[in-house]
């Protein structure tokens, strides 16, 4: 009769014995000193030490845990440090939780606007309410875009008002005037110059015809507030015009009073088509 063949002892059995009585799962233990695990658990059951329960199990730590908890502990929240560190937001919540860190204090940093290059190279150039026109911008952004950069806009001291004017205008296609300057809560072109308000069109028309305008200045080239001074007219100008259309399409001269008797001299007008029409009899239907 033979004698069954005695097991030799693992190597490393007083080491698994001695983690296994510490409350580490075979796999853990199997893990840490490099045993095979059927062998962990041979020895765990020679030893008469039960399997640990699963609510002991400890997750390994992550391998960026350390950073994620430094940064956590600075202030940081949990998409920061999950951005610096490449780990989830939910890793990095659950390290929070589990190191017991509280709430970020640190504010997340604002995202940049899609125009930041370009409001940045017009600071030093324009007020916030000019950038914001110009670009389409809430002045809000560029006063905060000028703060984060300390750039300051220095007013410049124009010699004329037509020279304030030049400043404020750009060439655009097609030879269209875009005026850079304020505006009026209608969004139509406005201007200050030696505590005046002044109207930018106005100092267009000045420019292209030498004097000053009668009544309203508009651009009549098709582009809302077109500011080029060949391209904007006064009411004086607009009538000539008009009255010159109303000859080539053969319309001919228009009667000398209305039928309501109002002298055509004082009161007449031309529609953009070149049709007369009496200002005082339309002033009167308007009321």
């Amino acid at each position: 009769m033979t004698t069954p063949r005695r097991r030799r002892p693992h190597p490393k059995t007083a080491q698994i014995i001695e983690l296994a009585r510490a409350g580490r799962t075979t796999d853990e233990i199997a893990r840490t000193l490099r045993a095979g695990r059927t062998a962990v658990a041979r020895v765990r059951e020679e030893a008469g030490i039960p399997p640990t329960p699963r609510t002991a199990w400890r997750k390994p730590p992550h391998p960026k845990e350390t950073q994620v908890r430094e940064l956590l502990t600075e202030g940081y929240s949990n998409a920061e440090a999950s951005r610096r560190t490449g780990v989830t937001p939910a890793t990095a919540a659950r390290i929070r939780e589990s190191a017991g860190i509280g709430p970020a204090t640190i504010p997340p940093p604002p995202r940049p606007h899609p125009r930041t290059a370009e409001i940045t190279a017009l600071l030093a150039h324009a007020t916030n309410t000019a950038i914001g026109h110009q670009l389409g911008v809430d002045r809000a952004t560029v006063a905060r875009i000028r703060q984060e950069t300390g750039t300051t806009y220095r007013k410049p001291k124009y010699r004329s008002v037509e020279e304030k004017w030049a400043d404020h205008v750009r060439l655009v296609d097609g030879g269209h005037l875009e005026w850079l300057g304020e505006r009026s809560s209608t969004g139509t072109p406005a201007m200050r110059y030696q505590d005046q308000w002044v109207a930018p069109s106005a100092v267009a028309f000045r420019w292209g015809k030498g004097r000053d305008p009668v009544d309203q200045v508009r651009a009549e080239c098709g582009v809302r507030h077109c500011q080029a001074p060949d391209h904007v007219d006064d009411d004086l100008g607009r009538q000539r015009t008009r009255e010159q259309l109303r000859y080539l399409t053969g319309r001919g001269p228009r009667p000398e009073r209305c039928r309501h008797g109002h002298l055509q001299a004082d009161y007449g007008r031309y529609t953009p088509t070149g049709v007369a029409y009496c200002n005082k009899c339309k002033q009167r239907e308007r009321s």
